[in-house]
């Protein structure tokens, strides 16, 4: 068996894998340099904003329920929200390190949790879906 919709959020999720990255290489370049310069921070900050929308069109497509949104997106979240590199500390650099690396557990948690269930449905056997639905409702189709 095959799902369509399971099929497309699984390359959803790829194409907002590699943008994602794409994103982090242009945050990379953007603070390599002290102090970072001016067009480089509003080329990220015009770039962040189609990210985030790209991102809550994501979570939309993969019915991300809310309490998920605020707990293992606070990462990504927090990414999104940045609007000057000129004054952040250290301390908060460090953090945003931290964030990187965890929005990429969670987006490939995300991907390998549908891959998995892409597994376990090309596994399933239509006939014993057809004969299980027949008995749960007493024969009727």
């Amino acid at each position: 068996m095959k799902d369509p919709k399971l099929e497309e959020n699984i390359k959803e999720i790829c194409k907002f894998v590699e943008f994602w990255t794409k994103f982090h290489e242009l945050y990379k370049e953007a603070i390599a340099k002290n102090p970072v310069p001016a067009d480089k921070t509003n080329m990220f900050i015009a770039t962040k904003d189609l990210v985030s929308n790209r991102f809550n069109d994501l979570l939309d497509a993969l019915e991300i329920r809310h309490g998920e949104r605020m707990t293992k997106c606070l990462p990504i979240f927090e990414i999104l929200s940045l609007d000057d590199f000129s004054t952040m500390s250290d301390e908060k650099l460090d953090r945003l390190t931290d964030h990187w690396s965890d929005s990429y557990f969670y987006l490939y948690g995300i991907l390998n949790r549908l891959k998995k269930k892409k597994r376990r449905i090309e596994k399933f056997n239509r006939f014993f879906f057809v004969i299980k639905k027949m008995v749960t409702r007493g024969g009727s189709r």
